[in-house]
């Protein structure tokens, strides 16, 4: 089966890889599957997956690396600082001769390439693909390919429609777009530049910043000056209108403007009129602004054609700009300082009165509020908003931004309620609140007085008299400004009743929170207060002496002197402008004619009644808004009734009896429960802040336990089961209820358990069970968790163990993330439905999270678990282990790596248990050793070596021991062919290879017990000179000894030696063979994993496009999908190195099994050499004449011939020994290995089919739980 990846499908086809000698100099950069199938080269149309089989794009994207080591970077010195080398960029030539430049972690494409692109190196893995030799290939996988010019071609949802929805149209619009975009079309017009301010205009165009910036200083210092003079003390103003001062409006010629700023036109009367001063500082101001204008025109006409022909910007435009830049240059420093001086008696007045106002409730300014509390929250939910916007007022920097704002609170607190419902529905919606200009003047009055803005006097006439180019007088801003006016004025000479109503509610809230019994019975109860007790009581003084800092009002006077007067005072605002409507559209009842109104209205609730507003826009007649008389005549003692104030709430939307329970007040609310007249039952149901907080929620926040089990009696009394459940689920504003709070009176739990809502979530995705296991630090964490268990386990009504998925935030994190008791971890992973391994939104897995902050016994409980898996990375590409908290938490780690693997025949544990990089661009590995003592107890030793000591010590070995065979496991991949991003796919493979290879030292025949191989893993510092000089010491010790411990084999023996060493290859080499082949089958079925789960991800993706399933639908899709991650962990990668250790060692043994051979040979060719030699000294003693003049000769050749022949007889006998040792050296150890050899294999089967077991009940429970959220919407719909 070829690979899902179109690149790698394509470049093991081709020849390429034969090209690429050796495998482990060569670096694949792989673009994604989804980037291949989902995208395109923008110059050729055609689809990447297309163009990846490709020759050009396979060259382009294999880097060589000569000699196996990365290129120096740009600037680096011949053995410099590797640390110091390693964030410098590298070039890499391609296959095809072409440049790539690796920097960080981004990949370049440089010399060679058509176009200059960039990808990000995502993770680095092991390839391995089909074919005998078991080929590993670093591939690097990119974000998008280096060849080409990268466009992206998303899926466009499918729609079961026969109209086109609204994301459909615009995912067609913008796929017709890009088709355009890709054919033959000329340049786009460049993008205008937005410009908001004057300011960035001088920024964003230098040229005009020159030109003017001189004469804007200029003008702006002669302004300073001549109003720096010391503002005298203001006259008393006569009551009289105002004169009528210009507010000309801007022409949209600049060429007028000079003349439109001097004209002067009808100003709409208003009470507001200028000081002298103030008269002199507008003109000033006026004749500044001028000549700012005047200034910009100036500037240098191509500068002007430029500025429009790159902007949006339009003369009024800019001329509007130009006067809130001058005003904002000079607002802090003359203008708004010396306006505030000449009202500062008129501003410390209303400031004061507003601060008495204070503790005013909204239903006592004359609002109308529909459907009971619930309108009444909403309406201070509103209002709440228009008070956040108008303390903006307060910081404002020119009178502009002071009418934006003005405006922006408006339009807060006149907004509509929206419906939530479909089109079908939303005529069926009615309004919260009609609005009108009494009831917004009523709303207005309330933000002002909630707000504690400042000098508002002062800013009133700075926005109608400051603003030039503007027309303020009519339209929204004039409508804005009037209304603001009203308010001014009422709170100004009008306002003693609300200073009343809020000094009786000051009393009485005080009452509540100090839990003055006295005190409430005195002002809820005042019939039964004795004559003379009641100090609160209602009394003309206190009216008086509310009032007594007030002008004469209109109460005081007869009703037709008021009438008079007022007529005389303010003019008609209807006659003047008519009806506001048109520029302030409210919707708006209208006035009913006089013979309707008898009929019977609409029930509405209004405590006290403000005067209208100067507007005709009211829709209430006269007859319940006067516009003549004021609330002082209006305002009826009913409206200070101890029912109304027992319903009074404060700013934060707190009633009396919330107040009595954020006070701890038990004996209050016992009072304010024994008054079912004010307080009754569906009104504490009710009662909620505006942060929705009930009364249970704050008890149990506030740990006071007494007055917790008194306001759950009264619910319990006086509320059924339905009403309490409900109760007990409303939500704050948070998205909590009481029992997200229930760890603060854990006592609740057991008591309310069956009723609380255990799965609701609040903003935070957190469930109450979820913030019960959060609270770290309680006291009672562990019995209160556990009970909170049982309980919701119980609560989830299908039998079932606790589904933990029912119970993750909004950051991805369960219940395993957040528990720290390590017997409550346990719980959770024995009697719970989990995943184990679930990773938050950084991908951080329970394991991960109990590493990151020291919780060891958390770590060591999920350690136990067999689902959880070690090797899982996060975000960064770190493992649990990486992630400790510091090396003593590491080290935890690594013993219970440790002591999670098997025993040696000797009961001891050996392994290599971690890797890491260092910075001199080497790994180190931390081997550790435990063995058990008598008491029970566990001695661990640790060592960290290198590769180079692995590779001494099986020089040291083969040096000693030259008949043994030995596992050769060093032909190993460097991690750091990348230096910037070190492989750790490649840092994974080589630890398991050399702790393979140390296992099988230690389950060797002649090795387990080698001095050097315990010295190895006993010793923390090895010195290698002296343990190389040893090692050759004991060599030739044992050469010297070898005639002496072994009888020599003769030469009509070897056939015995040679049939077994040939029978031992024979089967072994079956063995070898064998374990190659489920080797390739093994590697075959983990790549088919991976691209399975590619592909499902993929599905996965174009799934979610589906608008027309359901959102649950989707998300189990996703968790299907999740359940085919394929891991490092896997049960088929533990098989693989297994059987790769398995060949390793086989294949050692055939290496060994030669050397018998060898010897044999040796031996045939000295006992040829003794036979040559002993012919040769007969042949010379048979022809040689008797002549005494070659005796001599012969004799010296006779005995050089025998000389010869005594070696050979010695080096074969050697020879012989030699071979008898290796014979019986290779046949122990094999017989060794082969009994290791079936216990192992046995153990390696054993161990996968439990492993496999393991995992593939954690896959199903993950199926499990995508189909119980399937499940459970069918069963939301059905219901």
């Amino acid at each position: 089966m070829q690979p899902l990846n179109p690149f790698l499908r394509a470049f093991f086809r081709s020849t390429l890889p034969s090209q690429c000698s050796p495998i482990n100099h060569h670096i694949i950069l792989c673009p994604t599957t989804d980037i291949l199938l989902n995208s395109r080269d923008r110059d050729t149309n055609t689809s990447y997956a297309e163009l990846a089989t490709t020759e050009e794009f396979l060259a382009s994207h294999v880097l060589r690396v000569p000699g196996g080591a990365p290129p120096a970077g740009g600037g680096a010195k011949d053995g410099g600082n590797v640390r110091e080398n390693k964030s410098k960029a590298k070039q890499y030539s391609t296959v095809n001769g072409r440049t790539v430049v690796l920097k960080d972690a981004f990949a370049y494409s440089n010399k060679g390439f058509k176009t200059l692109n960039q990808a990000q190196l995502l993770q680095d893995a092991i390839y391995y693909p089909d074919t005998p030799d078991g080929q590993q290939w670093l591939v690097y996988y990119i974000s998008r390919p280096l060849v080409g010019s990268y466009q992206s071609t998303p899926t466009i949802p499918a729609v079961v429609s026969d109209e086109p929805s609204k994301e459909r149209r615009k995912l067609l619009s913008e796929a017709s777009e890009t088709a355009i975009s890709t054919a033959s079309s000329p340049p786009p017009v460049p993008k205008k530049k937005d410009v908001k301010n004057f300011a960035e205009v001088l920024n964003q165009f230098p040229v005009i910043s020159r030109q003017m910036q001189s004469g804007l200083e200029k003008i702006i210092r002669e302004f300073v000056a001549a109003n720096e003079k010391h503002v005298p003390k203001p006259r008393s103003r006569s009551s009289s209108v105002s004169s009528q001062h210009s507010a000309p409006s801007m022409r949209s010629s600049m060429s007028s403007v000079k003349s439109s700023l001097s004209g002067s036109s009808t100003v709409h009367p208003t009470q507001l009129e200028l000081e002298p001063e103030e008269d002199a500082l507008r003109t000033s101001l006026e004749s500044t602004v001028t000549a700012a204008i005047d200034l910009f025109q100036q500037v240098d006409k191509q500068q002007l054609s430029l500025l429009g022909a790159n902007t949006e910007l339009t003369g009024p435009v800019v001329e509007r700009m130009i006067e809130r830049y001058v005003v904002e240059q000079v607002h802090d420093q003359t203008v708004f300082p010396k306006v505030c001086a000449t009202r500062r008696p008129e501003d410390s007045d209303l400031d004061s009165k507003i601060r008495k106002m204070s503790d005013i409730d909204i239903a006592q300014v004359g609002i109308p509020i529909e459907d009971g509390m619930k309108g009444k929250r909403e309406l201070a939910a509103r209002l709440a908003k228009g008070v956040e916007a108008f303390k903006k007022l307060g910081v404002a920097s020119s009178p502009q931004e002071m009418l934006e704002i003005l405006l922006a609170t408006q339009k807060v607190v006149s907004e509509q309620a929206t419906s939530n419902t479909s089109d079908s529905g939303a005529e069926k919606q009615s309004s919260v609140l009609t609005i009108n200009a009494d009831i917004l003047v009523s709303m207005l009055l309330v933000v002002v007085i909630r707000s504690g803005v400042r000098h508002l006097h002062s800013r009133l006439l700075y926005m109608r008299y400051f603003i030039f180019l503007d027309e303020v007088e009519s339209g929204e801003q004039g409508y804005a400004l009037a209304t603001l006016e009203a308010v001014l004025a009422h709170l100004t000479s009008a306002s003693s009743s609300l200073r009343k109503a809020s000094k009786r509610n000051r009393l009485l809230w005080q009452a509540a929170r100090g839990g003055d019994i006295q005190a409430l019975e005195a002002i809820l109860e005042p019939s039964i207060i004795l004559p003379g007790e009641d100090t609160i009581a209602e009394s003309p003084t206190a009216i008086t002496d509310e009032s007594s800092d007030d002008s004469i009002s209109e109460a005081d006077l007869p009703q037709g002197e008021g009438d008079t007067q007022d007529e005389n005072r303010r003019p008609d605002f209807s006659a003047v402008n008519g009806s506001l409507g048109h520029v302030f559209p409210f919707q708006r009842p209208p006035t009913p004619p006089p013979e309707q109104h008898d009929a019977k209205a609409k029930k509405r609730v209004s405590m006290a009644s403000l005067p209208r507003s100067q507007s005709a826009s009211s829709g209430y007649s006269s007859r319940s808004h006067s516009r003549k008389r004021s609330v002082d005549s209006t305002t009826s003692n009913g409206d200070l009734s101890s029912d109304k104030l027992a319903q009074t709430q404060d700013a934060d939307g707190s009633s009396v009896l919330m107040m009595a329970v954020e006070g701890g007040q038990r004996d209050a609310l016992k009072f304010l429960f024994s008054l079912p007249s004010h307080f009754r039952a569906d009104f504490i149901l009710d009662d909620v802040n505006n942060a929705s907080t009930t009364l249970l929620s704050a008890a149990v926040q506030s740990e006071n336990r007494s007055l917790t089990d008194l306001l759950i009696d009264f619910l319990e009394k006086h509320a059924s089961g339905d009403q309490l459940r409900r109760y007990l689920s409303v939500q704050d504003l948070q998205g909590r209820c009481m029992a997200h709070y229930l760890f603060n009176q854990p006592h609740l739990i057991q008591r309310f358990g069956k009723k609380l809502p255990w799965r609701l979530k609040d903003k935070h995705g957190q469930t109450p069970l979820f913030a019960i296991c959060r609270s770290y630090d309680h006291k009672q964490y562990y019995s209160m968790v556990d009970a909170a268990l049982s309980l919701a386990t119980a609560m989830q009504g299908d039998g079932e163990a606790l589904h933990l998925d029912d119970h993750v935030d909004a950051k991805g994190n369960t219940l395993l993330h957040i528990v720290v008791d390590a017997q409550m971890t346990l719980k959770l992973l024995r009697h719970c439905d989990a995943d184990v391994n679930a990773a938050n939104d950084k991908r951080f897995t329970p394991l991960m999270v109990g590493s990151k902050y020291g919780r060891i016994d958390t770590v060591r409980a999920l350690f136990g678990d067999p689902r959880v898996d070690m090797t899982l990375k996060d975000i960064r590409g770190l493992t649990a282990v990486e992630l400790a908290k510091d090396d003593d938490v590491r080290n935890r780690i690594d013993d219970l790596v440790l002591l999670s693997t098997s025993q040696g025949k000797d009961g001891r544990t050996t392994t290599v248990v971690r890797s890491f990089f260092v910075e001199d661009a080497t790994i180190r590995f931390v081997l550790k050793s435990g063995a058990q003592n008598d008491n029970g107890s566990i001695t661990v030793t640790t060592c960290r070596r290198s590769i180079s000591d692995f590779e001494s010590l099986a020089n040291w070995l083969s040096t000693e021991c030259t008949a043994s065979w030995l596992p050769s496991h060093f032909n190993l991949p460097s991690p750091f062919l990348v230096p910037s991003r070190p492989s750790r796919a490649i840092l994974r493979d080589v630890q398991l290879r050399l702790d393979n290879f140390f296992r099988a030292l230690l389950a060797h025949g002649t090795f387990a017990t080698h001095e050097l191989v315990w010295e190895f893993f006993l010793v923390p510092e090895l010195d290698s000179v002296m343990l190389t000089e040893r090692s050759k010491r004991k060599a030739e010790a044992r050469v010297d000894n070898l005639k002496d411990d072994f009888e020599p084999v003769l030469m009509d023996e070897t056939q015995e030696v040679e049939n077994f060493v040939a029978y031992a290859k024979d089967q072994v080499r079956g063995v070898t063979q064998a374990t190659r082949k489920v080797i390739r089958a093994v590697n075959r079925h983990r790549m088919r994993c991976n691209d399975l789960f590619d592909a499902q991800t993929l599905a996965a993706a174009k799934v979610s496009t589906l608008l027309f399933l359901p959102q649950p639908y989707i998300l189990a899709y996703e968790r299907y999908t999740k359940t085919l991650l394929p891991t490092e962990a896997s049960p088929w990668t533990s098989l693989y190195y297994n059987l790769h250790s398995v060949h390793s060692t086989s294949s050692a043994i055939q290496v060994a099994l030669n050397r018998p051979a060898y010897l044999i040979g040796s031996m045939g060719q000295a006992q040829r050499s003794i036979d040559r030699l002993m012919s040769s000294a007969s042949r010379s003693s048979r022809w040689a004449p008797n002549i005494a003049l070659f005796e001599d000769a012969k004799r010296s050749a006779a005995s050089e011939a025998w000389d010869k022949a005594g070696k050979a007889r010695g080096e074969l006998e050697s020879l012989g020994c030699e071979l008898r040792y290796t014979q019986q050296t290779v046949a122990s150890e094999l017989a060794v290995w082969q009994d290791e050899h079936v216990r192992a294999g046995r153990a390696m089967l054993r161990r996968f089919a439990k492993e496999t077991v393991v995992k593939e009940k954690a896959r199903l429970e993950g199926m499990k739980r995508a189909l119980r959220e399937i499940r459970k919407t069918r069963v939301l719909d059905v219901s």
